[in-house]
């Protein structure tokens, strides 16, 4: 039992001394820490949220595995600050219940002033998402040819999907619900997407 416990400490302190091991940990802690104030109802709850955001990528089994172009971290981190800026700007917008509606003026206020960022949002999530398409595909069959490439396809299709839906409530539709449904389905692709491995 004691050659146990001594196998387990070593493994532990060789595992705490790879660095991504340490990114990890630090993501854990701040994904706690926002979630401990996001139930406080804590307005500092974007600080350890952002950085959770942040080491996302950085700590992420594809970037232990996969060797990344130089810049490719950074903007993983940008498309998951991006991303979760509209994707979650949308899922908090279908948690209200406007009075009178989406058609409402102050609805609809929020609805524009919402619209500017998410615009800007859902513009870098694209490019970037580009951007990091283009470093695990070799070719352009990889999309149905390889699990990685067909899950993509299925996120641009729910990122295409939450842009038309998006669309069509901004014009006073009332498709909220559909909308924040497709962003979340848009985040489970995104999370087996960070499971599968790229082709490249």
């Amino acid at each position: 039992m004691q050659d146990f416990f001594l196998a387990a400490s070593i493994g532990a302190l060789i595992l705490l001394t790879e660095a991504r091991t340490w990114l990890v940990l630090l993501r854990l802690a701040a994904e706690g820490a926002a979630w401990i104030l996001c139930l406080r109802g804590n307005r500092f709850v974007a600080v350890p949220a952002v950085l959770a955001a942040v080491m996302l990528p950085l700590s992420s089994h594809a970037a232990g595995v996969q060797p990344q172009a130089a810049g490719a971290e950074l903007a993983d981190a940008i498309h998951v600050l991006s991303a979760a800026m509209w994707a979650g700007g949308i899922i908090a917008l279908a948690s209200l219940r406007p009075p009178d509606g989406w058609a409402a003026p102050e609805a609809r206020i929020l609805l524009e002033r919402f619209g500017r960022i998410a615009l800007i949002a859902f513009a870098v999530t694209a490019l970037t998402g580009l951007l990091a398409a283009t470093e695990h595909l070799l070719a352009l069959s990889d999309l149905w040819s390889t699990t990685y490439g067909v899950v993509l396809v299925l996120k641009v299709a729910g990122v295409l999907a939450m842009g038309g839906l998006s669309a069509l409530w901004r014009r006073g539709r009332q498709v909220v619900a559909a909308d924040a449904l497709v962003a979340i389905l848009v985040v489970f692709a995104t999370a087996l997407l960070a499971v599968t491995t790229p082709p490249a």
